[in-house]
């Protein structure tokens, strides 16, 4: 196959019978006082209909620009990033920034390096999930003066600017509505990681419970180190406070992937969701939706975040010095089968 040549300026000089001075100020974005308006109309007809592209690369030595952002994504246990990256990219687009995409995918020395190695790529700037509290990461980004942002719920104390939902607020919508369907008795699945995230998922559930006049039992609050592990088919943890005195009719999972094997488990001892247990989760994952029953959860505000952290990123490269903080924008709940009060669920056979 016959490679197809890049149309260069000098094409579309030749063929206009002009300078390639006057072409490069008559295709310039701003309206060039130097070239009349015949010329400028002319040379831009003739570029058209050449195919004539601009070069990204002559852009950016003449304005100091490529606009272009990169994006470091995380690895499978943050299972939500793909709509903030759709959101990002097109809130990217519509300021006129490509937005490149780098996986972390087992890269020795983690974000750091992948940041470190961005000074061979035509980028503006930088929007990581996680990270937030990772000094080695903001001085990765400081020592090529790439301005960054972060996308981050895990890190107590930040060293970037980060955008994140608001764990606290959104815990305790979910634990409200599961008090409003009449459960009193009200477990917590937490993982075993001590984030900010689970300490303030936490909180939420506890100023809820607080709220309603119920008594906190940390007895029901249920550690799972395993957690990660998708092999795992039930809990023991679940099912030995499922034999215990102590009883539950409410269950709030700290993230969505916990409740697969929490209603596997709870279908194990016999109990049927929701009829015996209400459960509630937290991210509105993709699997939220295809679990049976289907998941009531939190939904992080996923487009609002990708949006946010792009608007950051830009007003750094702007130039504005950003404050170190996390900026937490809101959740909300997405009712679904998992809490409804007048659904009878079936024990699976097996």
């Amino acid at each position: 196959m016959e490679q197809v040549r890049r149309v260069t300026l000098s094409d579309v000089s030749k063929a206009a019978g002009v300078g390639v001075a006057t072409v490069s100020r008559a295709l310039a974005g701003a309206d060039h006082p130097d070239v009349n308006p015949e010329t400028r109309k002319r040379v831009r007809k003739v570029a058209k209909e050449l195919g004539y592209r601009p070069s990204a690369t002559a852009r950016a030595l003449r304005t100091g620009a490529y606009r272009s952002l990169s994006v470091v994504v995380p690895d499978m246990a943050w299972g939500w990033w793909e709509p903030v990256i759709r959101s990002a990219y097109q809130a990217a687009a519509r300021e006129g920034y490509k937005l490149l995409v780098h996986p972390i995918a087992g890269t020795e020395g983690g974000v750091a390096a992948v940041i470190r190695d961005l000074v061979n790529v035509p980028t503006d700037g930088v929007l990581v999930f996680g990270s937030a509290g990772d000094t080695a990461v903001r001085d990765a980004a400081d020592r090529i003066n790439l301005p960054i942002a972060i996308i981050d719920d895990v890190a107590t104390d930040v060293v970037l600017p980060t955008i994140a939902a608001n764990n606290r607020s959104g815990a305790r919508l979910a634990v409200e509505h599961l008090i409003s369907q009449g459960r009193r008795r009200i477990a917590v699945l937490r993982t075993a990681e001590d984030g900010e995230f689970v300490r303030q998922r936490l909180a939420g559930y506890f100023d809820a419970i607080k709220a309603a006049g119920i008594p906190r039992d940390d007895r029901l609050i249920v550690h799972f180190a395993e957690a990660m592990d998708e092999s795992v088919r039930t809990w023991q943890p679940l099912h030995d406070l499922l034999e215990s005195a102590l009883g539950f009719d409410g269950l709030f999972c700290i993230a969505d992937f916990m409740a697969a094997p929490a209603i596997r488990t709870l279908h194990a001892a016999g109990r049927a969701v929701p009829r015996d247990v209400s459960i509630v989760g937290f991210d509105d994952e993709r699997a939220a939706q295809l679990l049976d029953p289907p998941l009531t959860t939190v939904r992080q505000p996923y487009e609002a975040m990708g949006e946010s952290a792009v608007q950051l990123l830009l007003r750094s490269i702007s130039g504005e010095k950003l404050a170190l903080s996390r900026i937490e924008l809101d959740t909300h709940l997405v009712v679904r089968h998992s809490t409804e009060k007048s659904l009878t669920s079936s024990v699976p056979n097996g």
